[in-house]
Parts: structure tokens; sequence; C-alpha cells
């Protein structure tokens, strides 16, 4: 049964196409700033250990290397600063501000000053890119609340009815604690190993070694006696030093008579531990700042009201998309939770959207919404709209209303598109990106299993054509696809391989999380685009855009390009001929490990 409409605001401002314009230039900067940016820290540390492991740190029997509280401390601060780059809490600028100073002051926290001065400028170019980024969201913002003006009450404060009452995050609380008392555990056990082996040491003899067996791991097997045995002892050391010990050698041990042993001078390292603990407490900090970010999110929602925006919803397949009056899709809201109007009162549905009817966008088009708070806040958005959905049993309908609680983040589409726009007749990755994904990443890898060479068949051989051969097929997937139009059909390229379908086997097309599926005949779908184009704000790719010029071209003959796709792709070929390279440089390499080629 339809339900009468909810009370709404009367006259809201709405969202136009100029407003929408300066909005986005206000934004800018903020097509460098995403989770990607997590990777930075990490390959500063992929860098330390480098050049880690080209500086000779001269330790041995005479000479044992100690532990680098510096860098124990320099390696915690990037791990953390990495997970907080990849959840994004508030004040994120403030990780690259501190860790710049902290560098610069401990000297010692990095091995040499090559990888010291590589962390410098990666910490300089997040301090920029974030404190950019967090600028014009703010310039962006005030741009709307101008706009918006005066509260407005929420729909069910105008219904005389409570505000909904959302679930509790519970699990996230729970699972904050759990994290965080393993964090603690870790950093029990390892200061508690560390001080029993400085009081073993402290009350152990000192007596020669001779090693029995050792590997490149440097688990080593030692032979010693202690003063008054008869037969000589064996014990299992680990020796982390730049030349291993031989069978043969003297290694000066430390011994008791319980069978503890360990180099002379090589005291116990909890880095470990800290390193685990640190994980393990970044982690709970995670959940519990997401569950304190839950409850603070919708704690306005029992308030007197916030700003309205009048936009229009685009829907697509399980994603919330909004836009200016009389232009296309603009942002992707993050939902939380889903409230219908049952006539009265306005009923929590759950975190998941109801089922998303494939003709809906077809037959009703996109529709006036009404947006409370709008994104870049410090509280939830609300989206207000309509809804088509009827129950699968009798096919009555069972509401028509629909509030969307979602954060205050809101994704921006690279490319608003009108509605009556023509099909882009190339959209993917650019030209030159195609070209040199493949030969990149088969260098990268080739000199991985050079570095690395091996004569097990697994470590040697299975591993790197394994593991080698699919991540360099999905950094072309994800680096190196394309999507063409032309008067006959669809091409899509992945960068290894190459597809036409005609307009006649297409029936629908729909975009969700980055990628685009084009539905054919026989029920089979085709899957277009990557992620990676939307973080990297690379190529000419709005997911929403593409999905509906497929759906456009498929059905108008008019939509699409008179254009005739030629059939050479250079791409395929270069990245194929890369994948190949790798392929054999694997077994050229594994074959010279095992002295097959003399």
């Amino acid at each position: 049964m339809f339900h009468p409409a909810p009370p709404l605001p009367a006259a809201p401002p709405p969202l136009t196409d100029p407003v929408a314009e300066r909005w986005l230039t206000a934004r800018t900067a903020q097509r460098w700033d995403g989770r990607w940016l997590a990777v930075v820290p990490l390959l500063v540390c992929v860098v330390a250990m480098g050049q880690a492991a080209r500086t000779p740190l001269l330790c041995g029997p005479a000479q044992p290397c100690g532990q680098s509280w510096a860098e124990d401390l320099i390696a915690v601060a990037l791990l953390v600063e990495a997970v907080a780059l990849a959840v994004r809490p508030r004040g994120l600028v403030l990780l690259p501000a501190a860790l710049l100073p902290l560098i610069w002051y401990v000297p010692d926290g990095l091995p040499d000053e090559v990888s010291r001065w590589v962390a410098l400028a990666a910490q300089a170019g997040l301090l920029v890119v974030l404190a950019r980024a967090g600028l014009g969201r703010r310039a962006a913002r005030q741009q709307l609340a101008d706009l918006m003006g005066d509260r407005q009450p929420y729909p069910w404060t105008l219904a005389g009815a409570p505000a909904p009452e959302l679930p509790r995050p519970v699990v996230r609380l729970v699972l904050g604690g759990l994290l965080l008392g393993l964090a603690a555990v870790s950093v029990a056990v390892g200061l508690e190993r560390q001080a029993d082996s400085d009081d073993r040491a402290a009350r152990a003899e000192a007596v020669p070694g001779r090693v029995l067996s050792s590997d490149e791991l440097g688990d080593t097997v030692v032979e010693y006696r202690l003063p008054g045995d008869h037969r000589p002892r064996t014990g299992a050391v680990d020796v982390y030093w730049d030349a291993y010990p031989k069978p043969g050698d003297t290694l000066p041990l430390l011994a008791d008579r319980d069978g503890w042993v360990r180099p002379a001078g090589d005291a116990y390292d909890p880095t470990g531990w800290l390193l685990l603990a640190t994980v393990l407490g970044s982690l709970g900090l995670v959940a519990l700042g997401w569950a304190a970010r839950s409850v603070r999110l919708v704690h306005h929602l029992g308030g007197p009201g916030a700003p309205v925006l009048r936009v229009v919803h685009h829907p697509q397949q399980d994603e919330e998309v909004v836009g200016p009056e009389g232009g296309g899709p603009l942002w992707r809201l993050e939902t939380r939770q889903y409230l219908g109007w049952d006539g009265t009162c306005w009923v929590p549905l759950g975190t998941f959207p109801l089922h998303w009817e494939e003709e809906q966008e077809r037959v009703h088009g996109p529709r006036t919404a009404w947006l409370y708070q709008a994104p870049d806040g410090v509280s939830a958005q609300v989206l207000v709209r309509r809804w088509t959905a009827h129950d699968d049993r009798d096919g009555v309908l069972e509401l028509d209303w629909l509030a969307v609680v979602c954060t205050p983040q809101a994704r921006v589409l690279r490319r608003p598109a009108p509605a009556t726009a023509r099909p882009t007749p190339d959209q993917g990755m650019p030209a030159r990106l195609r070209l040199a994904v493949g030969p990149v990443a088969a260098l990268v890898l080739g000199a991985l299993v050079v570095l690395r060479a091996a004569d097990g068949w697994w470590a040697g051989l299975g591993q790197p054509l394994l593991f080698g051969g699919f991540a360099l097929a999905s950094a072309v997937g994800a680096l190196g696809w394309q999507a063409r139009f032309d008067r006959q059909g669809l091409v899509t390229c992945t960068g290894l391989t190459r597809r036409r379908t005609a307009w006649a086997d297409i029936t629908g097309a729909s975009a969700a999380k980055g990628r685009v599926t084009v539905r054919t005949t026989g029920e089979q779908e085709l899957t277009i685009g990557h992620r990676a184009a939307e973080w990297l704000g690379l190529g000419d790719y709005d997911a929403a855009a593409l999905a509906d010029a497929v759906g456009r071209a498929a059905a108008d003959p008019a939509a699409r390009p008179a254009t005739e796709v030629p059939e050479a792709a250079p791409e395929l070929v270069v990245n194929r001929v890369a994948l190949t390279a790798y392929l054999l440089t694997t077994v050229l390499v594994f074959a010279t490990a095992r002295d097959w080629l003399g």
C-alpha cells in the first residue's frame, strides 16, 4: 500500500550546477587524498630495509650489534601512520607534522642518509597533500553552509515522532577492547622475555662453542661444554650477523645448566613483540574510533534539526549517488543505516540497501531528494528520498520513502555528466600508462626474482611464477584497462585481453564500488573498470556516468558514436610480451640457481 508522504521542509535551497562547479573546484586537491596514501610510509620502510641490507653492520663475535631503540621508534611510527592513512580518522594531517621533526631529530632511526631524506621528503609530501585537501574541504563546506542557511527540522521531528534509535556498535567496542588487551599482553610478553633473558645472561657462564650447522636465516646449531661436563651439549641459537658462522667456526656463548644458551653479547631484542603490539593496538584504536564515530554521528539526529539542501538522487545499485538539479551525478555517499517511513514514524531497516530493481532508473529516472548536513561536516548526513520496492511474494508495495543515514564524507565522481550527454568514445586509463604498466611491473618483479634467486622448486620457481604472475596480471588489469564505444558495440581491454560486445547483446548496465557491470543476453555479465582509476584520480573515468552511457547507447542507436574502433591495440602486445619475458626470466634464474645451464 502507498503511505502518505512524510512531512518535509517546504522549500530548501537547491544544489545547482554553478554551485556544484564551485564546490568541485574548491575540492580540487581532494583527488590526491585517499587511502592509497597508506602506501607511502610502507614504501619508506621498504627503502629503509633495502638500504639497511646494503649497509654493513660489522656484527660478529667480537662486536655484537645491540638493540636500536631509535630504529624501533621510527618503525613503529611509520607503521602507525600507515594504519591511520588507511583508516582516515579526523586530524590526519597531524601525523606527518609530528613525524617530520621526529625523523629530523632522531637521525639514528633510519639506516643511512638516503633513507632519512627519502622519509623526510615523503612526510613533507604527505603534509602538503593532507593540508591542501583539508583546506579545500573546509572551503567547499563553507560554500554549502552559506547556501543552506538556517537549520530545518529532521523529518521525524516534523512528523511529531521521536528520533529513531539506531543500534549501538557493540561488536566494534568489544573488538577494540580485545585488540587493545592483546596489544598490552604482547608488550608484557616481550618485556618479560627480555628481562628473563638478561637475568639468565647475568647468571650464565661464558664458554666457547663450535658451530655444527647454520643457514641463511640465522638458525644455528652449536656444541659446547660447561665446566665439569663429561659430554658436550648442543643448542640452537639465532645469529643475525652480516657474516653467518660456518660449520666448524668457534662462537663465544653464554650458557647455563638448564639448557639456555645464546651468543655472548647478543642481547634479547623485543622489537618483534613491540611491532605486534603496535599493529594490534592500532587496530584496536581504529575499532574503538569507529565505534565512537558511529555514536557521535547519530548523536545529532535527536536534535532540533540541521541545514538541508535539495539535490537530485541518481539510482545506482547498492550506492547512494546525488548531484545538482539539471546535472549528472556529483558525489557518492557512504551509507550507515536505512530508515523506512511507515506512515506514522521512521523505522530502522538495517545497514544494507533493500532490493534494487534493475528497471528503476530507466522507469523513474533521477528524483528530487532532501539532504541534511551535506558533505564534510562533523555529524551524519541524512538523505531523504523516494523508494520503489515490491514484496516478492505478492507484489504489494511495502514502502515508498527512505531516510538514509550517511557519514560526513562524500566521494566525488570525477566528471559529472549531464543525463543527455553522448557516451565518450574512449574511457579508461591514460594511453602512456596502459603501455608502461606491463613493462614496469615486469622489471620490478623480475628484479625481485633475480635478487632472491633460490634453487628450491617452490621458493625458486613456484612462488615467482604463481604470485609474481598474479601480481603482474593484477597490476595490468588495474592500470591498463580501457572501454571504447563505436557504432557496432562496446570494446573492452583489460591490458592482456580484448573483447567486443555488440549493442544488441547488451541489456543494461549498473555501477557499484567503482566498477561497471554490463548485463548481456543469456544472463552473462561483463565487468569494466577498476577502483584504482578513482583512487589515483587517473584517466577519464566515472563509473556512474559510464554505466549510464552504456545503457543509453544500448537502448538508443542515435546515442552511439559513428566511428569505428580499430582492431589494433598496441598495449595488448606490449603487456603480453612483458608477461612472457617475466615468466621466461623466472625460469632462467631458477635454472641458473640449480646449475642446469652450466
